[in-house]
């Protein structure tokens, strides 16, 4: 008799199943949002790659870092100007040396790195304009930096600017954008569009 008033200890099988099944769900649901999350992560990366990059120019602008020669005569080593060249639905954008001081990537130009962007992102906007309020699509944007000035030159097709947008999007469609201004502010804006 003592045996049959004795409570049953342990799991049912329909108990087992709903917690595994639960488990399931949420492991599901963490891992879905864990690439969106990483995805926001290496945007956000990149985006700070090529404020850097960029930075990088306006610091061995100012500071007159010696362009690569191949000549014996260094005077006019440090007369450089700085710059990078960033081209419209492309992954990679180029550092380059400006050596005839016009503001733009050109033949006599010298490349020194090229950064390739990876994991499906890109550069998939590029806008120019003299004011914030309204901003042009161009194709190929470069941006140069020249000693004594810490002041950006912003030029797209030969034209000056005051203000420049890279849009950088990753391959799930989300984008973080880069502003850069003539004064030489570099920024990029907080929170990812999708």
């Amino acid at each position: 008799m003592k045996r049959l008033l004795k409570k049953n200890k342990g799991f049912t099988l329909v108990e087992l199943m709903v917690t595994i099944g639960i488990f399931v769900l949420m492991t599901g649901l963490l891992l879905a949002k864990y690439t969106n999350f990483n995805q926001g992560i290496i945007l956000t990366n990149l985006a700070y790659d090529v404020a850097l990059s960029i930075r990088s120019a306006q610091s061995y602008g100012l500071n007159v870092k010696s362009a690569p020669t191949e000549s014996i005569n260094f005077s006019d080593e440090f007369k450089s100007a700085y710059g990078v060249n960033f081209t419209k639905d492309t992954s990679s954008f180029y550092s380059f040396v400006d050596k005839d001081r016009n503001g733009e990537l050109h033949g006599a130009d010298t490349i020194i790195s090229t950064t390739n962007i990876k994991r499906g992102s890109k550069v998939s906007d590029l806008c120019v304009s003299n004011s914030e309020s309204n901003c042009d699509t161009v194709t190929s944007l470069d941006i140069s930096f020249e000693r004594p000035n810490p002041v950006a030159k912003i030029y797209s097709g030969g034209d000056k600017y005051n203000y420049a947008k890279i849009t950088l999007s990753s391959s799930d469609g989300s984008k973080k954008t880069v502003i850069i201004r003539s004064t030489g502010q570099i920024a990029v804006e907080s929170g990812i569009v999708k």
